[in-house]
């Protein structure tokens, strides 16, 4: 039942992201090569940095469930459904509920959405994004029992 993962970028992601960090490393090669080499490593190594510390994690395990810095015990989720792109684009446009939580990165293969059956929590859902998520909706749907 435990399960965590890491919602990062893919490979080719991070390379385009280190890519565009490095390539303002050539405003400054008329100045200097030496300097706007410098600039591109420092740059690309920090804009991949920051994607990867700024992709969130998704634990399920005994204590609940836990998307990014959002928690909920087990006791308030309800049903799980697995969300294929075509679904996520509809939850997330002309069925999205303003008061939902989300925790969604567009570079993730899927999610899963997660109704929420606390009383005093104005939230109706939670949609999580995920590269596994009929894993996760599987742990989910083993944390409800």
């Amino acid at each position: 039942m435990p399960y965590h993962e890491r919602v990062q970028p893919s490979l080719p992601l991070l390379a385009l992201a280190a890519l565009a960090g490095a390539s303002f490393g050539l405003i400054l090669l008329p100045l200097s090569p030496l300097v706007a080499a410098l600039v591109a490593l420092v740059l690309g190594a920090a804009t991949v940095a920051v994607a990867l510390l700024a992709s969130p994690s998704v634990v399920v395990d005994a204590d609940g469930f836990r998307a990014g810095a959002a928690r909920i015990e087990p006791e308030f989720l309800g049903d799980v459904e697995v969300l294929d792109r075509e679904r996520l684009r509809a939850v997330l446009g002309v069925e999205a509920d303003a008061r939902a939580h989300l925790c969604h990165r567009a570079y993730a293969a899927g999610a899963v959405r997660v109704e929420i059956v606390d009383p005093r929590d104005p939230t109706p859902y939670w949609v999580v994004s995920s590269n596994r998520p009929a894993e996760l909706a599987d742990a989910l749907a083993v944390l409800r029992r």
